[in-house]
């Protein structure tokens, strides 16, 4: 049983909405070329309909003049092409944008999972997978599709709104007074519940991801659920969750709705108010009947841009709560960064491992290690053997700096591993679980760890024959393209097998192997025993290890007990004494085995 997780930071503190502009500019930036055509485009689709109503005054007005109908059906035609002209070109703004939006959403999301990555294992401890789905894929989701509609439904409407009242201004600056008043009255109106329902969508989508969160935990562990009984509070988890988001999404729906309603209470407000204006100029002979008809149709025109603003403020919403939360996790900085060293740091072949006082601790007062100190000189095997909980996941992962620890200093090949590059240290260093982690792909993107570590196909056909899955392969219907769903349709003996095979191609000069055999039938474990002798042949290797029939060929071992090393030495010296612990863990796991004991006596130490 892996020892558990340090206490990890949490998110950065709640950002603003200046580092979300900020994380949204520099997004944006590289686009900048496409947003200026996009722009000019927008301008003359949302500019062109505004020809249409005093094309139509001037037929009204025409025809009740006595005009000819050359001329009418000239303003007819014109009318007719502006209109068809400005819905084309609304359909391709639309279509660019949506182009646009995905591109840098996608962008975005690339920028959120390998932050993610890069952050420490205990940081994802503490978080889970889908509060960081509902980060990279829902947040950015509700980015895309505001970016996809704000281009036509806002910034085209903002234009559409703008020209509507300069136009009006125009024909008669009264008139264009009363639309631009109800349109600062719609404006501000929604300003103000936009500032009110922000919160609200922040919360409403805090509660989605814990709800999305503690489900997906539920559905991973659905076998002990049931095993265990444990349905009825699996139900009860969901309702509460669920009740949660409900009532969070309905009080952030209700002050996002009441923009709407204000727009349009504002709007009506208005076309009332331009209507009785007009009429009241006509009369006085101030405008003529078809600008009157042109005033009435641009306060129609107003309508729809106000209530799409409306309708997108709620998107807006959801979008910069969004991009404050992507800020957020952008902010929080990885504990476990690289130093300044490259490969050429580490000697060649197999490398030397020192661990000086060592410590590390999860939180205050609990320590996992304390004071390890380990020498292994290049080419080394050690066996590491201690009770769940002893350290053993801990010591093994410090040599890949999954952790840092908080005394001491680690050194791989003579070098402080943290002087030295990410890179540098997993190029040279391999690890291989109990917990296998396959990918929904092919076998030899499986191996390849989707063509990061691309290798000729013969060369992975033989390291599977080595490994003991060779008869698999030659069975699969598809060869090395056959596609895996994950762990699920292989035996846990396969998995295992494939994590040695990515081992045997890594080609590292250090190998931690913790319990890596441990999920192993006889037959597998017989196969991999093997392989694992080539493997480690001429390499340094810490095996940490429950069955110690699999420490059988290491050249030491070290017992640990809460944290510290209670025992070091050369394994046949240890099993050779009676008085060591080494040699008591053995005549323990030999009893079990031949059932002369049927539990371990309180205060025994048995191995972890």
């Amino acid at each position: 049983m892996p020892d558990p997780a340090p206490a990890s930071p949490r998110l950065a503190p709640p950002t603003g909405p200046r580092p979300a502009t900020r994380l949204l500019a520099t997004t944006l930036w590289p686009e900048g070329r496409a947003i200026a055509g996009l722009g000019f485009l927008l301008v003359v689709a949302m500019l062109l309909p505004l020809a249409g109503p005093v094309l139509l005054g001037r037929f009204v007005d025409d025809a009740l003049g006595g005009e000819p109908l050359r001329v009418l059906t000239l303003i007819a035609v014109a009318y007719l092409a502006t209109t068809l002209t400005g819905e084309v070109l609304r359909l391709v703004v639309t279509w660019l944008s949506v182009r646009l939006a995905w591109r840098v959403g996608n962008r975005l999301r690339e920028r959120l999972a390998d932050h993610a990555l890069n952050l420490d294992l205990a940081w994802h401890g503490a978080h889970s997978p889908g509060l960081l789905i509902e980060r990279i894929d829902g947040d950015v989701e509700a980015l895309t599709r505001f970016f996809s509609d704000v281009v036509l439904h806002v910034l085209g409407n903002v234009v559409l709104v703008a020209g509507v009242l300069a136009v009006a201004v125009v024909i008669d600056w009264r008139a264009g007074l009363v639309l631009g008043g109800s349109s600062l009255l719609a404006a501000t109106l929604m300003v103000r519940l936009r500032m009110l329902a922000v919160p609200a969508h922040d919360r409403e989508r805090e509660a989605n991801a814990r709800l999305y969160g503690d489900l997906e935990e539920r559905l991973g562990g659905l076998e002990d659920i049931r095993a265990n009984g444990a349905g009825a509070y699996a139900v009860h988890r969901l309702q509460a969750n669920s009740a949660d988001a409900w009532r969070t999404a309905r009080r952030a729906s209700l002050l996002g709705d009441s923009a709407y309603a204000g727009a349009a209470t504002a709007f009506a407000v208005g076309s009332v108010a331009t209507l009785a204006v007009g009429i009241v100029l006509q009369q006085r002979d101030v405008v003529t009947l078809g600008a009157v008809l042109a005033l009435f149709r641009y306060s129609q025109m107003l309508r729809q841009p106000l209530e799409r603003i409306a309708e997108q403020l709620k998107e807006f919403q959801k979008a910069m709560a969004g991009a404050v939360r992507a800020a957020r996790l952008l902010a929080t900085e990885p504990a476990i960064t690289g130093g300044h060293l490259g490969p050429e740091a580490l000697p060649a072949g197999a490398l030397a491992v020192d661990l000086d006082g060592v410590g590390l601790s999860y939180a205050p007062g609990r320590p996992a290690l304390a004071g390890v100190d380990l020498h292994l000189a290049p080419g080394t095997h050690l066996g590491v053997v201690g009770r769940t909980g002893s350290g053993k996941t801990t010591l093994g992962r410090l040599l890949l700096r999954f952790w840092d620890p908080t005394a001491g200093t680690v050194r791989v090949g003579g070098v402080d591993l943290r002087d030295l590059r990410l890179d540098a240290l997993r190029r040279r260093v391999a690890v291989v679980t109990q917990d296998v982690e396959l990918l929904r792909a092919t076998v030899r993107e499986n191996l390849t760890i989707l063509g990061a570590h691309p290798v000729d196909d013969d060369r992975l056909a033989a390291v599977l024959v080595e490994v003991g899955l060779g008869r698999w392969l030659a069975a699969l219907p598809q060869g090395l393209d056959t596609p895996i769903e994950g762990t699920g349709g292989l035996s846990a003996g396969e998995a295992q097998l494939l994590a040695f095979a990515r081992a045997f191609l890594a080609d590292p000069d250090l190998v931690v192997l913790d319990e890596a055999s441990s999920r192993l039938d006889p037959l597998s474990e017989a196969r991999i025993a093997a392989a694992t002798h080539r493997l480690l042949a001429g390499r340094t290797a810490v095996i940490v290890a429950h069955r110690l029939s699999t420490l059988d060929e290491v050249d030491e071992i070290a017992v640990l007990d809460a944290g510290r090393v209670v025992e070091h030495g050369r394994r046949d010296d240890l099993a050779a004494d009676p008085r060591s612990r080494f040699a008591r863990l053995l005549a323990a796991s030999n009893a079990a085995h031949t059932g002369l004991i049927e539990d371990e006596p309180a205060g025994t130490e048995a191995a972890g």
